[in-house]
This record gives C-alpha cells, sequence and structure tokens, in this order.
C-alpha cells in the first residue's frame, strides 16, 4: 500500500468513526477530507480536546463548546454541540444558562473595547 493509500484509509477510517459519533458528517472535517494532511492534524485536534479530554468530564467539554458556539455565533456547530448535549443527560435549563452567560461575555467585550475607545477619545 502506498503512503497516498494508507493516508486515504486512515481519513475514511476517522470520518466513520466521527459520524458513528455524532451520527451524521460534519462540514469541516469532511471538506478537509480531500486534503489528508490538514484533515489528520485536524482531526488529532479536535479528537483529543473534544472525544478525549485529558482533565474536563464530557458535560463540561460539550458545555465549553456550546459556549464558545454561542459567544461567537457559530450555527452548526451550536447544532452538533446542543445536541450532543441533550445526548448524555445535559438539560434544557443548563444548555440554555450557558448560552446566556456565553452571550452577555460576548455582550460585554464588545461594550468594554467600545466604551474604552470612546474614553480614550474624550
Amino acid at each position: 500500500m502506498t503512503i497516498e493509500e494508507e493516508l486515504r484509509t486512515e481519513v475514511e477510517r476517522r470520518l466513520r468513526k466521527q459520524e458513528e459519533l455524532y451520527g451524521f458528517q460534519l462540514f469541516l472535517p469532511n471538506f478537509l477530507s480531500d486534503h489528508p494532511d490538514l484533515f489528520l492534524a485536524y482531526t488529532d485536534l479536535s479528537a483529543r480536546l473534544l472525544v478525549e479530554p485529558k482533565h474536563l468530564n464530557q458535560r463540561e467539554v460539550e458545555l465549553a463548546a456550546i459556549s464558545a458556539s454561542t459567544a461567537m455565533g457559530s450555527e452548526h456547530c451550536l447544532t452538533t454541540h446542543i445536541t450532543q448535549a441533550i445526548n448524555i443527560g445535559i438539560t434544557k435549563e443548563e444548555i440554555v444558562e450557558t448560552m446566556m452567560i456565553a452571550s452577555l461575555m460576548s455582550m460585554t467585550r464588545g461594550l468594554a473595547t467600545a466604551f474604552r475607545k470612546l474614553d480614550e477619545l474624550e
């Protein structure tokens, strides 16, 4: 088997594993699968942080992902991580509170930057 064939086999294995985990193909890894070097690096990092965290439990990982996705306005990431959160028993109330905290932090970041600039220019 050539190196290219080995890479393609590994890419396909990881795509199947992600589909088993999430129940569908995630856009970003699927897109990157045409670039095995980037795909492998991306999936190594995402697996380490989201699937096999060392210091957080899966509830904390999903709530952190929901929080970041909310603050960033990432609709597709929200869909993925809300679904995962519900699947592992996180309540709607916990998700809503997480989203509110993320939104508040995102809002205050913008306000703090804007008000500092206003103060600086007066």
